[in-house]
């Protein structure tokens, strides 16, 4: 179970197997199935045991998978940044977008955003390392890389060392 720790601005949050969004309360325990969209002016913080995931405004965010050992969420559209304090050898981190599944493999920083249209994702490793997996293709991100991939049936993929730039999400 995720704890929802912080919401700036307008959040709404669909619990598991319901139809209705409803305002977002702080505390709030978030599980598998509960979904979150953070508006024009919103922002969230999820804590975890061992991490930390925000997100930005207009973000879309559910988890399709939480217990001990499995953190599998889904960004929609929008820009999470996530935080590993640690990962024990049998657990699992993965971030699945409307495009590719990103398996966080190392603890670190990771900043993943996609699209509104979900046919491009960008993730920046900050530092720690992952596998991105999608359209029948794998490919490695390590810290300081940026790296952009673009489709859905074929993954053709940009890695290049990310250049420190920040932005207001990251300054948060």
């Amino acid at each position: 179970v995720a704890r929802l720790a912080y919401t700036q601005g307008s959040v709404s949050f669909q619990p598991g197997g319901t139809d209705d969004w409803v305002t977002a309360v702080l505390n709030r325990p978030v599980t598998t199935g509960d979904k979150l969209w953070s508006d024009t002016d919103g922002r969230v913080e999820l804590q975890l045991d061992a991490s930390t995931i925000r997100l930005s405004n207009n973000t879309g965010f559910s988890f399709l998978n939480l217990d001990d050992n499995i953190t599998q969420i889904r960004l929609t559209e929008g820009t999470v940044l996530v935080r590993v304090r640690q990962l024990d050898d049998n657990e699992t981190y993965e971030v699945d977008t409307p495009n590719l599944a990103f398996s966080i493999t190392a603890p670190g920083t990771y900043r993943v955003s996609v699209d509104e249209n979900g046919s491009s994702t960008a993730i920046r490793v900050r530092d720690g390392q992952g596998q991105v997996t999608g359209g029948g293709t794998s490919y490695s991100v390590r810290a300081n890389d940026d790296a952009v991939f673009e489709g859905t049936d074929q993954l053709s993929a940009d890695v290049q060392d990310a250049n420190g730039d920040s932005d207001d999400f990251d300054s948060w």
